[in-house]
Protein backbone atom coordinates (compact mmCIF):
# COMPACT_ATOMS: atom_id res chain seq x y z
CA UNK A 1 0.00 0.00 0.00
CA UNK A 2 1.39 3.28 -0.92
CA UNK A 3 1.84 6.11 1.66
CA UNK A 4 -1.35 7.98 0.50
CA UNK A 5 -3.32 5.19 0.40
CA UNK A 6 -2.40 4.32 3.61
CA UNK A 7 -3.11 7.91 5.15
CA UNK A 8 -6.21 7.81 3.44
CA UNK A 9 -7.15 4.06 5.08
CA UNK A 10 -5.93 5.22 8.11
CA UNK A 11 -8.08 8.14 8.32
CA UNK A 12 -11.15 6.79 7.52
CA UNK A 13 -10.70 3.89 9.81
CA UNK A 14 -10.28 6.54 12.61
CA UNK A 15 -13.24 7.94 12.27
CA UNK A 16 -15.38 4.99 11.94
CA UNK A 17 -14.04 3.87 15.25
CA UNK A 18 -14.96 7.47 16.47
CA UNK A 19 -18.08 6.36 15.23
CA UNK A 20 -18.48 3.41 16.68
CA UNK A 21 -17.66 4.75 20.53
CA UNK A 22 -20.48 7.42 19.65
CA UNK A 23 -23.06 4.92 18.87
CA UNK A 24 -22.29 2.79 21.68
CA UNK A 25 -22.33 5.04 23.72
CA UNK A 26 -26.37 6.81 22.23
CA UNK A 27 -27.66 3.76 21.60
CA UNK A 28 -25.77 0.92 23.10
CA UNK A 29 -25.81 -0.39 19.62
CA UNK A 30 -22.61 -3.22 19.67
CA UNK A 31 -22.47 -3.32 15.81
CA UNK A 32 -19.08 -2.08 14.22
CA UNK A 33 -18.88 0.57 11.83
CA UNK A 34 -15.29 -0.01 11.72
CA UNK A 35 -15.37 -3.91 10.83
CA UNK A 36 -18.82 -3.83 8.31
CA UNK A 37 -16.40 -0.85 6.04
CA UNK A 38 -13.58 -3.58 6.24
CA UNK A 39 -15.59 -6.13 5.30
CA UNK A 40 -17.04 -3.92 2.89
CA UNK A 41 -13.38 -3.29 1.20
CA UNK A 42 -12.46 -6.67 1.66
CA UNK A 43 -16.15 -7.64 -0.72
CA UNK A 44 -14.62 -4.74 -2.91
CA UNK A 45 -11.45 -6.47 -3.59
CA UNK A 46 -12.62 -9.75 -3.75
CA UNK A 47 -14.96 -9.02 -6.65
CA UNK A 48 -12.48 -7.03 -8.29
CA UNK A 49 -10.59 -10.20 -8.11
CA UNK A 50 -13.11 -12.69 -9.27
CA UNK A 51 -13.55 -10.77 -12.61
CA UNK A 52 -11.53 -12.66 -14.49
CA UNK A 53 -12.20 -15.53 -12.87
CA UNK A 54 -8.76 -16.36 -11.61
CA UNK A 55 -7.39 -15.82 -8.03
CA UNK A 56 -3.97 -14.52 -8.41
CA UNK A 57 -1.35 -14.73 -5.42
CA UNK A 58 -0.70 -11.12 -5.78
CA UNK A 59 -4.37 -10.06 -5.17
CA UNK A 60 -4.73 -13.18 -2.68
CA UNK A 61 -1.37 -11.30 -0.64
CA UNK A 62 -2.76 -8.25 -0.71
CA UNK A 63 -6.75 -8.49 0.47
CA UNK A 64 -4.64 -10.58 3.58
CA UNK A 65 -1.45 -8.16 4.23
CA UNK A 66 -3.96 -4.53 3.74
CA UNK A 67 -7.14 -6.11 5.37
CA UNK A 68 -5.83 -8.69 7.86
CA UNK A 69 -7.07 -11.74 6.59
CA UNK A 70 -5.81 -14.85 6.00
CA UNK A 71 -7.60 -16.57 2.95
CA UNK A 72 -5.84 -19.23 0.96
CA UNK A 73 -7.44 -19.82 -2.57
CA UNK A 74 -10.26 -22.76 -1.11
CA UNK A 75 -11.23 -20.44 1.59
CA UNK A 76 -11.47 -17.32 -0.70
CA UNK A 77 -13.29 -19.58 -3.25
CA UNK A 78 -15.65 -20.82 -0.59
CA UNK A 79 -16.27 -17.64 0.27
CA UNK A 80 -17.04 -16.26 -3.17
CA UNK A 81 -19.39 -19.31 -3.51
CA UNK A 82 -21.41 -18.60 -0.78
CA UNK A 83 -21.71 -14.89 -0.67
CA UNK A 84 -22.79 -15.00 -4.09
CA UNK A 85 -20.83 -12.50 -5.42
CA UNK A 86 -22.79 -11.97 -9.45
CA UNK A 87 -21.93 -9.67 -10.84
CA UNK A 88 -24.59 -7.30 -11.52
CA UNK A 89 -26.38 -7.79 -8.20
CA UNK A 90 -22.75 -6.68 -6.43
CA UNK A 91 -22.75 -3.98 -8.53
CA UNK A 92 -26.53 -2.79 -7.87
CA UNK A 93 -25.95 -2.54 -3.84
CA UNK A 94 -24.13 -0.28 -1.97
CA UNK A 95 -21.96 -1.03 0.55
CA UNK A 96 -23.72 -1.78 4.32
CA UNK A 97 -21.16 0.48 6.29
CA UNK A 98 -22.34 3.66 3.56
CA UNK A 99 -25.64 4.74 5.43
CA UNK A 100 -24.17 4.17 8.59
CA UNK A 101 -20.87 5.92 7.44
CA UNK A 102 -23.02 9.35 5.36
CA UNK A 103 -25.48 9.69 8.54
CA UNK A 104 -22.56 10.58 10.77
CA UNK A 105 -21.12 13.02 7.60
CA UNK A 106 -22.56 16.08 9.86
CA UNK A 107 -22.27 15.11 13.23
CA UNK A 108 -20.17 17.37 15.35
CA UNK A 109 -19.30 14.65 17.55
CA UNK A 110 -17.13 12.80 15.41
CA UNK A 111 -13.81 14.49 14.59
CA UNK A 112 -13.52 15.40 11.05
CA UNK A 113 -9.70 14.36 9.81
CA UNK A 114 -7.20 16.86 8.53
CA UNK A 115 -7.45 17.96 4.80
CA UNK A 116 -10.23 15.29 4.62
CA UNK A 117 -12.96 17.14 6.42
CA UNK A 118 -15.61 15.56 4.30
CA UNK A 119 -16.97 12.53 5.25
CA UNK A 120 -18.67 11.72 2.31
CA UNK A 121 -15.99 12.33 -0.41
CA UNK A 122 -13.31 10.59 2.06
CA UNK A 123 -15.75 7.47 1.87
CA UNK A 124 -15.54 7.74 -1.64
CA UNK A 125 -12.28 8.38 -1.60
CA UNK A 126 -10.60 4.94 0.49
CA UNK A 127 -12.66 2.95 -2.43
CA UNK A 128 -11.13 4.80 -4.68
CA UNK A 129 -7.61 4.88 -3.68
CA UNK A 130 -6.98 1.24 -2.20
CA UNK A 131 -9.09 -0.24 -5.52
CA UNK A 132 -6.21 1.72 -7.83
CA UNK A 133 -3.42 0.18 -5.03
CA UNK A 134 -5.03 -3.09 -5.59
CA UNK A 135 -5.18 -2.97 -9.44
CA UNK A 136 -1.40 -1.31 -9.52
CA UNK A 137 -0.27 -4.67 -7.67
CA UNK A 138 -1.79 -6.85 -10.07
CA UNK A 139 0.77 -8.45 -12.46
CA UNK A 140 -1.72 -9.28 -15.24
CA UNK A 141 -3.65 -6.33 -15.35
CA UNK A 142 -6.42 -6.72 -17.50
CA UNK A 143 -9.54 -4.23 -19.22
CA UNK A 144 -12.21 -6.50 -17.56
CA UNK A 145 -10.58 -5.38 -13.64
CA UNK A 146 -10.37 -2.24 -14.33
CA UNK A 147 -13.93 -1.74 -16.16
CA UNK A 148 -15.65 -3.57 -13.50
CA UNK A 149 -13.57 -0.85 -11.01
CA UNK A 150 -15.17 1.60 -12.90
CA UNK A 151 -18.56 0.60 -12.82
CA UNK A 152 -18.30 0.27 -9.02
CA UNK A 153 -16.93 3.97 -8.76
CA UNK A 154 -20.04 5.38 -10.36
CA UNK A 155 -22.31 3.13 -8.57
CA UNK A 156 -20.53 4.62 -5.10
CA UNK A 157 -21.19 7.74 -6.44
CA UNK A 158 -24.47 7.62 -7.86
CA UNK A 159 -25.83 6.37 -4.52
CA UNK A 160 -23.92 8.77 -2.28
CA UNK A 161 -25.26 11.41 -4.50
CA UNK A 162 -28.42 9.82 -4.05
CA UNK A 163 -28.36 9.89 -0.13
CA UNK A 164 -27.81 13.51 -0.45
CA UNK A 165 -30.61 14.44 -2.48
CA UNK A 166 -33.02 12.02 -0.43
CA UNK A 167 -31.93 14.08 2.86
CA UNK A 168 -30.44 11.30 3.95
CA UNK A 169 -32.50 8.33 2.60
CA UNK A 170 -30.77 6.61 0.45
CA UNK A 171 -31.15 3.05 -0.43
CA UNK A 172 -29.70 0.75 1.56
CA UNK A 173 -28.13 -2.24 1.48
CA UNK A 174 -28.40 -5.42 3.50
CA UNK A 175 -25.87 -6.68 5.70
CA UNK A 176 -22.50 -7.43 4.64
CA UNK A 177 -21.80 -11.08 4.13
CA UNK A 178 -21.77 -12.19 7.84
CA UNK A 179 -18.05 -14.12 7.55
CA UNK A 180 -14.93 -13.51 8.81
CA UNK A 181 -11.73 -15.50 8.56
CA UNK A 182 -10.48 -16.59 11.70
CA UNK A 183 -7.44 -15.29 13.32
CA UNK A 184 -4.12 -16.85 13.62
CA UNK A 185 -4.65 -17.52 17.38
CA UNK A 186 -8.18 -19.58 16.31
CA UNK A 187 -6.71 -20.90 13.27
CA UNK A 188 -9.80 -22.04 10.70
CA UNK A 189 -11.58 -25.10 12.74
CA UNK A 190 -11.02 -28.69 11.65
CA UNK A 191 -13.04 -31.67 11.11
CA UNK A 192 -10.20 -33.55 13.41
CA UNK A 193 -9.21 -32.93 16.41
CA UNK A 194 -5.24 -32.45 16.08
CA UNK A 195 -3.19 -30.92 18.58
CA UNK A 196 -0.90 -28.78 16.41
CA UNK A 197 2.58 -28.95 17.44
CA UNK A 198 5.42 -25.93 16.09
CA UNK A 199 5.65 -22.52 15.73
CA UNK A 200 4.07 -20.40 13.24
CA UNK A 201 5.77 -17.23 12.01
CA UNK A 202 3.95 -14.54 10.43
CA UNK A 203 5.12 -12.50 7.52
CA UNK A 204 6.66 -8.97 8.60
CA UNK A 205 6.08 -5.60 7.61
CA UNK A 206 8.83 -5.64 4.85
CA UNK A 207 7.19 -7.95 2.92
CA UNK A 208 6.76 -5.92 0.00
CA UNK A 209 9.81 -4.27 0.28
CA UNK A 210 12.45 -6.72 -1.77
CA UNK A 211 15.56 -4.48 -1.02
CA UNK A 212 15.00 -4.65 2.61
CA UNK A 213 14.37 -8.67 2.97
CA UNK A 214 17.98 -8.40 0.56
CA UNK A 215 19.99 -6.37 3.34
CA UNK A 216 18.39 -8.46 5.97
CA UNK A 217 19.82 -11.42 4.25
CA UNK A 218 23.32 -9.87 3.59
CA UNK A 219 22.93 -8.16 7.20
CA UNK A 220 23.12 -11.87 8.47
CA UNK A 221 26.71 -12.64 9.87
CA UNK A 222 29.16 -15.02 7.61
CA UNK A 223 27.03 -17.82 5.32
CA UNK A 224 28.50 -16.18 2.10
CA UNK A 225 27.99 -18.91 0.49
CA UNK A 226 24.58 -19.54 1.52
CA UNK A 227 24.01 -15.30 0.91
CA UNK A 228 25.08 -16.10 -2.96
CA UNK A 229 23.15 -18.86 -3.76
CA UNK A 230 19.84 -17.16 -2.50
CA UNK A 231 21.11 -14.29 -4.52
CA UNK A 232 21.41 -16.23 -7.38
CA UNK A 233 17.90 -17.48 -6.83
CA UNK A 234 16.36 -14.05 -6.26
CA UNK A 235 18.19 -12.75 -9.69
CA UNK A 236 16.45 -15.99 -11.84
CA UNK A 237 12.96 -15.27 -10.33
CA UNK A 238 13.33 -11.51 -11.49
CA UNK A 239 14.16 -12.69 -15.16
CA UNK A 240 11.65 -14.94 -15.21
CA UNK A 241 8.89 -12.25 -14.45
CA UNK A 242 10.73 -10.13 -16.94
CA UNK A 243 10.13 -13.00 -19.86
CA UNK A 244 6.64 -13.84 -18.58
CA UNK A 245 5.51 -10.19 -19.10
CA UNK A 246 7.45 -10.45 -22.79
CA UNK A 247 5.17 -13.78 -23.31
CA UNK A 248 8.18 -16.12 -23.18
CA UNK A 249 8.02 -19.27 -21.42
CA UNK A 250 9.19 -19.48 -18.10
CA UNK A 251 12.05 -21.79 -16.98
CA UNK A 252 11.14 -24.27 -14.19
CA UNK A 253 12.30 -23.04 -10.85
CA UNK A 254 13.16 -24.83 -7.91
CA UNK A 255 10.77 -24.42 -4.99
CA UNK A 256 11.59 -27.05 -2.39
CA UNK A 257 14.80 -27.30 -1.07
CA UNK A 258 17.15 -29.24 1.52
CA UNK A 259 18.97 -27.06 3.95
CA UNK A 260 22.30 -29.05 5.75
CA UNK A 261 24.25 -28.31 8.53
CA UNK A 262 25.41 -28.22 12.04
CA UNK A 263 22.80 -26.37 14.64
CA UNK A 264 23.09 -22.50 15.01
CA UNK A 265 24.15 -22.01 11.50
CA UNK A 266 20.84 -19.72 10.50
CA UNK A 267 19.16 -22.56 8.81
CA UNK A 268 15.56 -21.29 10.01
CA UNK A 269 16.84 -17.71 9.79
CA UNK A 270 17.31 -18.32 5.84
CA UNK A 271 14.47 -20.10 5.34
CA UNK A 272 12.06 -17.47 6.94
CA UNK A 273 13.25 -15.00 4.98
CA UNK A 274 13.15 -16.69 2.00
CA UNK A 275 9.19 -17.66 2.44
CA UNK A 276 9.20 -13.79 2.67
CA UNK A 277 11.11 -12.86 -0.52
CA UNK A 278 8.96 -15.30 -2.65
CA UNK A 279 6.10 -13.81 -1.36
CA UNK A 280 7.72 -10.93 -2.50
CA UNK A 281 8.05 -12.25 -5.63
CA UNK A 282 4.98 -13.07 -6.48
CA UNK A 283 5.82 -16.67 -5.84
CA UNK A 284 3.78 -17.39 -2.68
CA UNK A 285 0.82 -15.68 -1.22
CA UNK A 286 0.83 -15.30 2.16
CA UNK A 287 4.42 -15.43 2.83
CA UNK A 288 4.61 -16.79 6.39
CA UNK A 289 6.38 -19.59 7.70
CA UNK A 290 5.01 -23.10 9.26
CA UNK A 291 8.08 -24.80 11.35
CA UNK A 292 8.01 -28.32 12.71
CA UNK A 293 10.13 -31.61 13.77
CA UNK A 294 9.25 -34.93 13.89
CA UNK A 295 6.75 -34.19 16.89
CA UNK A 296 5.00 -31.82 14.58
CA UNK A 297 3.84 -35.11 11.61
CA UNK A 298 3.44 -38.32 13.54
CA UNK A 299 1.18 -39.49 15.34
CA UNK A 300 1.07 -42.96 17.91
CA UNK A 301 -1.42 -44.72 15.49
CA UNK A 302 -2.59 -46.01 12.20
CA UNK A 303 -4.19 -42.97 10.08
CA UNK A 304 -3.36 -40.51 12.88
CA UNK A 305 -0.15 -39.01 11.21
CA UNK A 306 -1.82 -38.78 7.63
CA UNK A 307 -4.55 -36.04 9.24
CA UNK A 308 -1.34 -34.59 11.73
CA UNK A 309 0.35 -33.76 8.04
CA UNK A 310 -2.25 -32.73 6.63
CA UNK A 311 -3.55 -30.16 9.25
CA UNK A 312 0.05 -29.01 9.00
CA UNK A 313 0.00 -28.48 5.05
CA UNK A 314 -3.06 -26.97 5.32
CA UNK A 315 -1.21 -24.55 7.75
CA UNK A 316 1.44 -23.95 5.59
CA UNK A 317 -0.16 -23.25 2.47
CA UNK A 318 0.59 -19.86 0.78
CA UNK A 319 4.03 -20.07 2.72
CA UNK A 320 6.94 -22.05 3.61
CA UNK A 321 6.86 -25.42 6.04
CA UNK A 322 10.09 -25.84 7.32
CA UNK A 323 11.26 -29.20 8.71
CA UNK A 324 14.02 -29.41 11.26
CA UNK A 325 15.56 -32.77 11.97
CA UNK A 326 13.49 -33.95 8.84
CA UNK A 327 15.60 -37.04 8.80
CA UNK A 328 14.35 -38.53 11.89
CA UNK A 329 11.27 -39.60 10.27
CA UNK A 330 13.16 -42.54 8.65
CA UNK A 331 16.05 -43.14 11.84
CA UNK A 332 13.41 -45.55 13.39
CA UNK A 333 13.22 -47.39 10.49
CA UNK A 334 9.85 -49.59 9.60
CA UNK A 335 9.40 -51.40 12.81
CA UNK A 336 6.35 -50.09 13.94
CA UNK A 337 6.66 -46.29 13.17
CA UNK A 338 5.03 -43.96 11.04
CA UNK A 339 7.64 -41.51 10.21
CA UNK A 340 7.30 -42.99 6.50
CA UNK A 341 3.72 -42.48 6.70
CA UNK A 342 4.13 -38.79 7.35
CA UNK A 343 6.70 -38.89 4.41
CA UNK A 344 3.95 -40.54 2.46
CA UNK A 345 1.80 -37.79 2.80
CA UNK A 346 3.92 -34.82 2.59
CA UNK A 347 4.69 -35.76 -0.69
CA UNK A 348 1.14 -36.12 -1.80
CA UNK A 349 0.74 -32.79 -0.22
CA UNK A 350 3.68 -31.15 -2.23
CA UNK A 351 2.22 -32.18 -5.36
CA UNK A 352 -1.63 -30.83 -4.33
CA UNK A 353 -0.19 -27.59 -3.25
CA UNK A 354 2.64 -26.85 -6.04
CA UNK A 355 1.30 -23.50 -7.06
CA UNK A 356 1.37 -21.79 -3.34
CA UNK A 357 3.62 -24.05 -1.34
CA UNK A 358 7.71 -24.49 -0.83
CA UNK A 359 8.54 -27.02 1.86
CA UNK A 360 12.19 -26.89 3.35
CA UNK A 361 13.93 -29.86 4.71
CA UNK A 362 16.68 -29.41 7.21
CA UNK A 363 19.45 -31.58 9.17
CA UNK A 364 22.83 -33.20 9.05
CA UNK A 365 24.36 -33.62 5.59
CA UNK A 366 24.41 -37.25 5.71
CA UNK A 367 21.55 -37.74 7.61
CA UNK A 368 19.76 -35.81 4.92
CA UNK A 369 20.71 -37.96 2.13
CA UNK A 370 18.74 -41.10 4.26
CA UNK A 371 16.01 -38.86 4.30
CA UNK A 372 15.36 -38.29 0.90
CA UNK A 373 16.81 -41.39 -0.45
CA UNK A 374 13.23 -42.80 1.23
CA UNK A 375 10.63 -41.74 -0.62
CA UNK A 376 10.85 -41.71 -4.54
CA UNK A 377 8.94 -38.54 -5.15
CA UNK A 378 11.31 -36.40 -2.43
CA UNK A 379 14.37 -37.05 -4.83
CA UNK A 380 12.61 -35.56 -7.81
CA UNK A 381 10.96 -32.87 -5.34
CA UNK A 382 14.16 -32.18 -3.47
CA UNK A 383 16.59 -31.05 -6.43
CA UNK A 384 18.50 -28.53 -4.91
CA UNK A 385 20.69 -28.45 -1.51
CA UNK A 386 22.04 -25.42 0.15
CA UNK A 387 24.50 -25.85 3.02
CA UNK A 388 25.35 -23.55 5.59
CA UNK A 389 29.06 -24.28 6.74
CA UNK A 390 30.30 -23.27 10.46
CA UNK A 391 30.76 -20.41 11.45
CA UNK A 392 35.07 -19.49 12.12
CA UNK A 393 35.82 -17.65 14.82
CA UNK A 394 35.85 -14.19 13.76
CA UNK A 395 31.79 -15.06 12.82
CA UNK A 396 31.43 -16.42 16.58
CA UNK A 397 32.95 -13.60 17.95
CA UNK A 398 30.75 -10.71 16.02
CA UNK A 399 27.85 -13.43 16.69
CA UNK A 400 28.60 -12.68 20.17
CA UNK A 401 28.73 -9.15 20.16
CA UNK A 402 25.38 -9.09 18.54
CA UNK A 403 23.82 -10.86 21.38
CA UNK A 404 25.72 -8.48 23.62
CA UNK A 405 24.68 -5.14 21.91
CA UNK A 406 20.66 -6.70 21.95
CA UNK A 407 21.35 -6.69 25.62
CA UNK A 408 22.93 -3.52 26.72
CA UNK A 409 25.77 -5.28 26.89
CA UNK A 410 29.67 -4.55 25.12
CA UNK A 411 33.14 -6.38 26.36
CA UNK A 412 36.15 -4.92 28.18
CA UNK A 413 38.79 -4.21 26.11
CA UNK A 414 41.06 -7.43 27.63
CA UNK A 415 37.69 -9.84 27.52
CA UNK A 416 37.73 -9.13 23.72
CA UNK A 417 41.56 -10.25 23.29
CA UNK A 418 40.18 -13.18 25.70
CA UNK A 419 37.34 -14.02 23.89
CA UNK A 420 38.79 -14.03 20.11
CA UNK A 421 41.78 -16.45 21.38
CA UNK A 422 39.36 -18.95 22.92
CA UNK A 423 36.94 -18.95 20.25
CA UNK A 424 40.38 -19.84 18.15
CA UNK A 425 40.70 -22.92 20.00
CA UNK A 426 36.83 -23.89 20.37
CA UNK A 427 36.25 -23.89 16.71
CA UNK A 428 39.53 -25.98 16.17
CA UNK A 429 38.25 -28.90 18.78
CA UNK A 430 34.52 -29.12 17.41
CA UNK A 431 32.58 -32.68 16.59
CA UNK A 432 29.31 -32.73 14.39
CA UNK A 433 27.00 -31.35 17.37
CA UNK A 434 28.90 -28.34 17.15
CA UNK A 435 26.21 -25.62 18.24
CA UNK A 436 27.47 -21.88 16.29
CA UNK A 437 24.95 -19.26 16.72
CA UNK A 438 23.29 -20.84 19.51
CA UNK A 439 26.94 -22.15 21.68
CA UNK A 440 27.39 -17.85 21.61
CA UNK A 441 24.03 -17.43 23.31
CA UNK A 442 24.70 -20.39 26.01
CA UNK A 443 27.64 -18.34 26.17
CA UNK A 444 26.38 -14.81 26.89
CA UNK A 445 24.12 -15.95 29.46
CA UNK A 446 26.86 -17.83 31.29
CA UNK A 447 28.76 -14.72 31.29
CA UNK A 448 25.97 -12.43 32.40
CA UNK A 449 25.35 -14.84 35.28
CA UNK A 450 29.05 -14.99 36.22
CA UNK A 451 29.22 -10.90 36.04
CA UNK A 452 25.86 -10.55 38.54
CA UNK A 453 28.08 -12.59 41.24
CA UNK A 454 31.12 -10.52 40.47
CA UNK A 455 29.40 -6.97 40.66
CA UNK A 456 27.27 -7.93 43.74
CA UNK A 457 30.50 -8.97 46.05
CA UNK A 458 31.91 -5.74 44.82
CA UNK A 459 29.23 -3.76 45.90
CA UNK A 460 29.15 -2.06 41.77
CA UNK A 461 26.24 -0.32 39.92
CA UNK A 462 27.17 2.49 37.68
CA UNK A 463 25.84 1.78 34.16
CA UNK A 464 29.10 1.79 32.41
CA UNK A 465 30.38 -1.45 35.12
CA UNK A 466 27.06 -2.85 34.75
CA UNK A 467 27.11 -3.01 30.84
CA UNK A 468 30.28 -4.48 30.65
CA UNK A 469 32.02 -8.07 30.70
CA UNK A 470 35.49 -8.57 32.07
CA UNK A 471 37.72 -11.00 30.83
CA UNK A 472 37.23 -12.79 34.33
CA UNK A 473 33.15 -12.97 33.76
CA UNK A 474 33.94 -15.04 30.61
CA UNK A 475 36.60 -17.85 31.95
CA UNK A 476 33.36 -18.89 33.53
CA UNK A 477 32.62 -20.06 29.95
CA UNK A 478 35.75 -22.14 28.90
CA UNK A 479 36.40 -23.74 32.41
CA UNK A 480 37.87 -27.02 31.72
CA UNK A 481 37.82 -29.93 34.35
Amino acid sequence: MDNETKTIYNSVMEIAGQIDKYRMKKTLDNESVKELLRADLRDFLIFLTLTDQVIAKDELRYINKVLGYTFDFETMKSFAIRSKMIKDDFLNSPPASMKIFLDHANDENIIQQGKYYDLKNLYLLVFQAIGEDFLSTCKHLNGVEVNQYTRYRFMLENNVRSYVKSGGKGPNRPDSIPFKLKSKEDVEEKESDIQFVGTITEADKTIDDLDSLIDELNSLIGLESVKEEVRNLINLLKIIEMREQHGLKAPPVTKHFVFTGNPGTGKTTVARLLSQIYCSLGILSKGHMVEVDRSGLVAGYMGQTALKVSDVINRAKGGVLFIDEAYSLVAEGNNGDFGQEAIDTLVKGMEDNRDDLIVIVAGYPNEMENFIEANPGLKSRFQKTIHFPDYNADDLFAVFCRFCKELDYKLSSDATEYLKLELKKYVENTDKYFGNARDMRNFLDIAIAAQANRLLSESISFPEQLMTLTSDDLKTIFVTD
